[in-house]
């Protein structure tokens, strides 16, 4: 009988790693073209699941989780039980951001806003270096999008809204 529950466990393991259930999200940032750690990136979750009628749906905020990678680029998120249509990466939003880097989101490819085709978080993510005279304005936009920004407070998220002051600022600037 132990042999049987052992076996059990073991199989609810693996089923449950390979459909993503796991209850958090480790991974390693990275510069993209150094493969150096990024050490002190601000990396938000926002978690939502479908409410409502079919057709007329909108969607419920879960929970919002923040952290900070570490003198290796690594982080440990906690995962919150979520859904979501498809293109929605399972109602699980991950942004990264790092000032003097391209924000990266689970969901979404900057410049364009684009779906990103896998939006499953990877091991290792790469950070891109803000391209010279970029939009720090349009980054910002894209922040904001990637961030479900309108479903919560920025007082949810000091950590993210710290690091975003200068990016904010420059933005500004950027417009005028």
């Amino acid at each position: 009988m132990g042999h049987r529950r052992l076996l059990i466990a073991a199989l609810a393991l693996v089923v449950c790693a390979g459909s993503g259930c796991a209850r958090a999200i480790q991974a390693r940032v990275v510069d993209a073209e150094t493969r150096q750690p990024i050490a002190g990136a601000v990396v938000l979750g926002v978690w939502t699941t479908l409410a409502g009628l079919p057709g007329l749906y909108h969607h419920k905020l879960v929970g919002v989780r923040e952290t900070e990678t570490d003198a290796d680029g690594r982080f440990t998120l906690e995962r919150l039980e979520s859904s979501g249509l498809d293109g929605e990466g399972g109602g699980q939003a991950i942004t990264i951001y790092k000032l003097g880097y391209v924000a990266w989101s689970n969901l979404f490819v900057f410049p364009t806003s684009a779906l990103r085709e896998n939006q499953r978080v990877p091991r290792e993510i790469p950070l891109e270096r803000f391209p010279p005279g970029g939009s720090r304005s349009r980054h910002m936009s894209f922040i904001s999008n990637a961030m479900g920004a309108g479903l919560y407070g920025y007082d949810a998220i000091p950590k993210f809204s710290e690091a975003l002051k200068e990016e904010t600022e420059m933005a500004r600037r950027d417009r005028r």
